[in-house]
């Protein structure tokens, strides 16, 4: 049951996922040629996402949908959508975003900043360009910021022209226009053309703006993608619609006529566009006091499903002009009734109530990402600091853990050298005493020698056998075993270590122990029961066999081993 219920999820996830996207492309589909169906699609998107976590998808379509609301002049429904795709962008991780170098979606606040410009609230609307422009010099994609960049710039252009300074919005322009022709993008150069003829003919250039007509007709004309670029065919209506304009402004409606109904003919399917053409029409008529086509037009143009209501003003007017010159006062007041019911009504506080929310809620947005920044570098610090001070305890302890081994090792080691150099010092003095015992002993044994050589002959035989004894006696190996056994553990190291220069015999090794003991010459004569020369003699011969060269001391060797 588990399983089937689970399938039965996925399978509505994915459908109401794929019905999401399809909505969404219609949305995209009409958003020009049909911009009350795309919305109608809109909202049928958000209902059916209404359950739904936000993410990329909803956040786009919510920004498209706020576009087409701001160009059928819907302006408080598109700061909602529009505002709820700032929230939206916000919130999604950096790899679902259009732009991860960003926080703020640029397309979106291009959009509010055209709201601001629409309702001619001029320096919020320049800040929200400059914003845009900030936003779109920090990412990567190049097409994304040449295109961003060159639309925020031109909409900055076209604050300039509405204050007047038509120099400054001509410098605007112009750089747009050369960066445009770089690309060879033949929709983008004909919006350009559009806005040089405009701000030309707001300047009395006339024959500049007739130049610039012809270009932008050849440009329309040489090119391949009438049929299928849809924003192409729109602004070469626009390039109709600034000298329709132009011509209207200085009351040569026949002429602005011309080229608004060229203009509408061009533009039949951009529905927002041909309503706004509508108005103009009719004040155009109305100007060459043709009040019943004037009439017919505005009339007309009042009956257009949701037709926003600045163009539902203008029509009005026309027809309060018209009434009021034919003296129709009933018709008169219901014009004046409807055009005070415009005025009064809740869609222009509330939509700057929507304007403010807005900025509130990116001032908050902006001050919460600050505190959440700061509190992430603090705590960033805090963990630094504690793993730094956690980090230093522990090399302290470590290097005062280290001492006092070293500490105790080093007492230990002393404590140790002093038993030894007692032990030392112990067997030095048992040596020395050994030695002592030795050559007393041999003192002795000589002097009973001489006593006994100095007897009479007659017992010549006895004290021959006595001398010869005694004579072994004073050579015995007995003491010369012990001497040795003490010599050793004092000095454990030292025949190995003359062995391994040369093989010494047994007198030569005891020769040499007696030099390491420090004894002079007299003393070894004593001690070995020999003769001094014959001393020196086996010193030479223990040179020769150590290879001591003829400036080299034996002493100093030996006791250097």
């Amino acid at each position: 049951m588990r399983r089937v219920f689970l399938l039965f999820f996925i399978c509505s996830y994915l459908a109401s996922s794929q019905s999401s996207k399809q909505l969404r492309d219609s949305v995209l589909k009409y958003k020009t040629t049909n911009p009350t169906l795309a919305v109608k699609f809109g909202l049928e998107y958000d209902i059916l996402t209404a359950n739904r976590k936000p993410d990329k998808e909803k956040q786009n379509t919510y920004a498209l949908l706020g576009e087409i609301l701001i160009e059928m002049g819907l302006y408080a429904s598109a700061l909602n959508y529009l505002n709820n795709s700032v929230q939206i962008y916000t919130t999604l991780p950096k790899s679902d975003k259009n732009f991860p170098e960003i926080d703020q979606p640029p397309w979106v606040i291009l959009n509010i900043g055209s709201i601001y410009l629409k309702n001619r609230d001029y320096r919020k609307a320049a800040e929200k360009y400059q914003q845009t422009i900030s936003l779109f010099e920090k990412i990567g994609d190049k097409n994304a910021k040449f295109y961003g960049l060159n639309t925020a710039n031109s909409n900055l252009g076209l604050i300039e022209e509405r204050k007047g300074n038509y120099k400054k919005a001509e410098e605007i322009y112009y750089q747009i226009y050369q960066r445009r022709l770089e690309k060879d993008k033949k929709e983008d150069i004909l919006y350009s053309l559009s806005q040089l003829i405009s701000v030309k003919l707001l300047q009395g250039d006339e024959l500049t703006a007739q130049n610039k007509y012809k270009e932008a007709e050849r440009v329309y004309q040489k090119a391949d993608e009438k049929q299928d670029n849809s924003l192409f065919i729109r602004n070469w209506g626009y390039v109709q619609l600034v000298y329709g304009a132009y011509n209207q402004s200085v009351k040569k409606y026949d002429l602005a006529l011309t080229y608004l109904f060229k203009a509408k003919e061009i533009l039949k399917a951009f529905p927002s566009e041909v309503h706004a053409l509508g108005s103009r029409i009719a004040e155009c008529y109305l100007g060459l006091d043709n009040f019943e086509e004037a009439e017919r037009v505005a009339n007309e143009n009042l009956k257009i499903k949701n037709l926003n209501d600045t163009e539902k003003k203008y029509n009005f007017k026309v027809l309060e002009k018209i009434y009021k010159y034919k003296g129709q006062d009933s018709k008169l007041l219901n014009i004046k009734d409807s055009l005070i019911l415009i005025s009064s009504g809740p869609s222009n506080s509330k939509l700057f109530k929507t304007l403010n929310d807005l900025e509130i809620q990116i001032q908050i947005a902006n001050s919460a990402k600050e505190i959440n920044e700061s509190k992430i570098k603090y705590n960033t610090y805090i963990y630094i600091l504690i793993i730094c001070s956690l980090i230093l305890i522990y090399s302290l302890i470590t290097i005062r853990t280290n001492f006092n081994l070293q500490k105790e090792k080093g007492s230990r080691l002393e404590i140790e050298k002093k038993i030894i150099s007692s032990k030392l010092e112990e067997k030095n003095r048992e040596l020395m005493s050994k030695t002592n015992f030795i050559i007393q002993r041999n003192d002795y044994l000589k002097k009973i020698q001489k006593e006994v050589d100095s007897r009479k002959v007659d017992s010549e035989i006895s004290i021959n056998r006595l001398s010869k004894e005694l004579d072994l006696v004073i050579r015995s190996e007995k003491s010369y075993s012990d001497f040795d056994k003490m010599f050793i553990e004092v000095y454990p190291d030292f025949y190995n270590k003359l062995n391994s220069l040369v093989s010494l015999s047994q007198t030569d090794l005891r020769l040499a122990s007696y030099i390491k003991m420090n004894h002079t010459n007299n003393e070894i004569a004593s001690i070995s029961g020999i003769s001094l020369r014959t001393v020196e003699s086996q010193r030479y011969r223990l040179s020769k066999k150590l290879n001591l060269e003829k400036d080299q001391n034996l002493n100093s060797f030996l006791l250097s081993i």
